[in-house]
């Protein structure tokens, strides 16, 4: 968290700057969609719980996120978004272990149309994403338990709006607000890992299907000619999923179970500064 609030600190300092740079712009801003090529850096805090297991991952991320915008005809655009997000996080649950690797990446592409509206531009737009997580548990946690690798996938459908109005003539306030809607997701756990620790053989790998849920998304950004600045909030809240049946011989004995991924949510909010190419 310390990391967090450091760069939060420098961001404002940076902020500030951008803020009194604007004024030296002679080129006026525009509210409109803009074609071309965008690249960011993100700091964030990650907070992923399990409320009915009372497991919870928790550290700070650095991103860096791509978005290539087309300006078609009619103000119709096309985006497509691309990110990719990595930190370490505190695993809290059966025991605690520290500072375990996880990280996303997340591709999206989406259509839109610009809509003026009283000297100010509302953007909505629809499309379709894919995220994939990897979070790596292997080792044992402070009381001895052991950890495994999980992967997540999700499919789903952003639905959002961008409302842009001009500050001054060289600064465009644009405030996003988007709900994505959960179309599938896969938890895949690498039950594998086990094999050789406290007596487990032959350990199989399991896939539950996730089936609904829901995410949405902010961002605030003051926007200059070439540079945009502001804080974001990502947040999902995904159900529990299928139920899959599993035997694990561990010392010899045969054990039934029936495993499933239990309702999560994840909560990720911090700022990000951006430059356009």
């Amino acid at each position: 968290m310390r990391l967090l609030l450091n760069l939060l600190m420098g961001s404002l300092f940076a902020f500030t700057a951008l803020a009194e740079l604007s004024f030296a712009y002679a080129e006026t801003a525009i509210i409109q969609t803009r074609g071309g090529n965008q690249m960011s850096v993100s700091v964030s805090s990650y907070l992923y719980e399990e409320p009915s297991m009372s497991m919870s991952l928790k550290g700070d991320k650095l991103g860096v996120n791509h978005v290539g915008t087309a300006v078609l005809e009619g103000g119709w655009f096309f985006k497509d978004d691309i990110q990719f997000v990595m930190g370490r996080v505190d695993y809290v649950g059966s025991g605690f272990q520290p500072s375990v690797p996880d990280w996303y990446v997340e591709t999206r592409g989406m259509l839109g149309k610009d809509i003026e509206v009283a000297h100010s531009m509302f953007s909505p737009y629809i499309g379709f994403g894919y995220r994939y997580l990897f979070n790596d548990l292997r080792g044992n946690s402070s009381d001895g338990s052991i950890g495994y690798r999980r992967e997540s996938n999700y499919l789903y459908i952003p639905l959002g709006v961008t409302h842009r109005f001009n500050v001054d003539e060289t600064a465009v306030l644009a405030t996003t607000i988007e709900f994505d809607k959960f179309v599938s997701g896969k938890q895949i756990t690498r039950l594998s890992d086990l094999s050789g620790y406290v007596g487990y053989v032959g350990v199989a790998d399991i896939e539950n299907r996730q089936k609904s849920g829901f995410g949405y998304r902010a961002e605030v950004m003051y926007e200059l000619s070439d540079w945009a600045f502001g804080p974001f909030i990502n947040v999902w809240r995904i159900d529990q999923s299928d139920f899959v049946p599993r035997f694990m011989l561990c010392n010899g004995t045969v054990q039934w179970c029936v495993l499933s991924e239990p309702q999560n949510r994840t909560t990720e909010f911090g700022m990000k500064m951006r430059f356009k190419f």
